[in-house]
């Protein structure tokens, strides 16, 4: 639809309104003022909620990869051979076996269940979000040490990973340190459910283990429930000699998973089950994905009723404008150049929120995090509990295209609410226009 320079012209000189007509324009600025607001929050919910989903795959596939094989429940021999065809299958970077299962720990008095899962020395020290707060470089290190601060900022050590592999040694998570009031140094009694035959009786198996290291991977599932030792150390509490229970797969990020899957699973056959991390996560990721589509459908609708605000400022400014129409009739304006002016009239007011709401919740979802730490420090409030979230810091991803759907949104619904006005300034007849003035 071109709009020519005069219709312009006379739809721009309509909305500066003069004093008798002041109320069109504080009725035309909180139409403008709502949707700057429908669409920020807009903007800035689907970040937080993208920023979730983005977060956890990237936090879930750096520490057990994208792809897990799981054994039977004799467990899986994970033989050299085994190993080096699933590494040879395009696309896969590593292949590690691991031993896993759940313990009860103690630490004095304090109990709580863990997961311990063995691994080898030099596959714990290649996983980053796992070793980086212990041995990373210095700019790693700090910042995955800064995902899990303390309340009270007090230094602890972390420990190291030179030792990690002599006798019982275990990193744990930083979180569950403070639970169990655990350092570096301390003894960690880990007991396990297989049980042993002695002389007085069955007994589960259990093993005084050493700390040599308190990892932080910034996910506080990991952080305060998970125990790593030597794979062989794990093998033996839990019982499982040779075997382990999965093998975890890494692959290219612009690898496709299906096909890895796929031919990982034909190398692997009869002797385990392939899964990749949405099929391990299923139920976690579909309730992201169902709460993201409840809070873009409820914003959707302020964004909806604020735009059709717009309908009462622009009936209101056809009616103070009656004579003025009826003028530029009588001069030879058609009715398609009237419609035109008061749609630019509902367009200007709907684009120009639409901007300002695009900028502000740009700039809101790029600072969310320091903006959070901000209002937490200063109002005493707890706006990101990361016990509930799993995270240790507000994440935020921004979808480009979906930017530019919610701003294509909002100016379909400044458009549609620009019609009804428009369409009846259009309609009006001249005579009638004159005698009502």
């Amino acid at each position: 639809m071109a709009f020519a320079a005069v219709e312009r012209l006379i739809a721009f000189r309509y909305l500066r309104a003069r004093r008798e007509e002041g109320f069109i324009s504080v009725i035309a600025g909180f139409s403008l003022v709502g949707i700057t607001l429908g669409v920020g929050t807009l903007i800035v919910v689907m970040a937080v909620m993208n920023g979730f989903r983005v977060e956890m795959l990237r936090q879930m596939s750096g520490i057990s990869g994208q792809l897990g094989v799981q054994g039977t429940r004799q467990g899986l021999d994970a033989t050299p051979d085994l190993l080096a065809r699933i590494r040879a299958v395009p696309g896969v970077i590593s292949a590690t076996p691991s031993a896993e299962g759940q313990l009860m720990a103690v630490a004095g008095d304090r109990v709580r269940g863990v997961i311990l899962r063995g691994m080898e020395p030099e596959d714990f020290r290649a996983r980053q979000p796992l070793a980086a707060a212990i041995d990373g470089p210095p700019e790693t290190r700090e910042r995955y040490r800064g995902l899990c601060r303390s309340e009270d900022d007090k230094p602890i050590d972390w420990g190291t990973l030179k030792g990690f592999g002599d006798d019982f040694s275990v990193a744990v998570g930083r979180r569950l340190a403070d639970l169990m009031g655990l350092k570096v140094g301390d003894r960690l009694q880990l007991v396990s459910p297989a049980y042993v035959a002695t002389p007085m009786g069955v007994m589960p198996r259990s093993v005084s283990a050493r700390v040599s290291a308190i990892f932080c991977a910034g996910m506080y599932d990991y952080d305060a429930n998970f125990v790593y030792a030597p794979l062989t150390d794990v093998q033996r509490l839990l019982d499982l000699g040779s075997k382990v229970t999965g093998i975890e797969v890494f692959v290219n990020d612009d690898a496709s998973l299906s096909n890895i899957r796929r031919r990982v699973s034909d190398t692997v056959g009869f002797q385990g089950w392939v899964f990749d991390w949405f099929q391990a996560n299923a139920s976690f990721f579909a309730a992201i994905q169902a709460q993201t589509n409840v809070m873009f459908l409820v914003l959707t609708l302020i964004v909806l009723v604020a735009a059709f605000n717009i309908v009462s400022s622009l009936v209101m400014l056809v009616r103070t404008k009656t004579a003025d129409i009826a003028i530029l009739r009588t001069m030879g304006a058609s009715r398609g150049a009237i419609l035109r002016v008061f749609l630019i009239d509902g367009l200007a007011i709907g684009g120009a929120g639409t901007v300002i709401g695009v900028v502000l919740g740009l700039a809101f979802a790029r600072n969310i995090e320091a903006i959070r730490q901000w209002l937490q420090n200063t109002f005493g409030l707890v706006l990101f509990d990361e016990t509930l979230y799993l995270l240790a810091e507000m994440p935020s991803h921004i979808e480009w295209m979906e930017v530019a759907v919610i701003a294509g949104m909002a100016l379909v619904f400044a458009l549609m609410a620009s019609l009804y006005p428009a369409l009846r300034a259009s309609r009006l007849d001249p005579v009638e226009g004159l005698r009502r003035e």
